[in-house]
């Protein structure tokens, strides 16, 4: 059973160029995707396909990442070309001000683990 799911919420800003690799990514992601382990999402998060798509100076899209046994728990995610944000919008505590700058899939990974964490024990 998949762990997580991501999706695209929403646009912020206009989308930069989308090349036709990027174009068919946009349409993956603007359908619920799953991912069997947090590994396979943050690895997919620091890929080049995904950094092509959304990895822009100015972020342009916001990303739902959720519990996939549980859709009411979730982050917003917010890519630009040096970090990737996460907010929590229950305002959980996990995170100061609720939210983890992540420039690295090392910090994305850890950030994540203390969310799944909390976000689990509350079932």
């Amino acid at each position: 059973m998949p762990l997580l799911t991501m999706v695209k919420q929403r646009t912020i800003d206009e989308a930069h160029v989308l090349d036709e690799g990027s174009q068919a990514l946009d349409q993956t992601l603007s359908m619920l995707c799953s991912f069997l382990s947090l590994e396979d999402m943050v690895s997919f998060l620091f890929s080049t396909p995904f950094a092509s798509y959304a990895r822009s100076k100015d972020p342009w899209v916001v990303f739902e990442v959720g519990l996939y046994v549980d859709h009411t728990k979730t982050l917003e995610l917010v890519a630009s070309a040096d970090k990737l944000l996460f907010a929590d919008p229950a305002m959980s505590g996990v995170w100061v001000d609720s939210v983890a700058e992540c420039t690295n899939a090392e910090q994305a990974n850890n950030s994540l683990t203390v969310w799944l964490a909390h976000v689990t024990e509350a079932q």
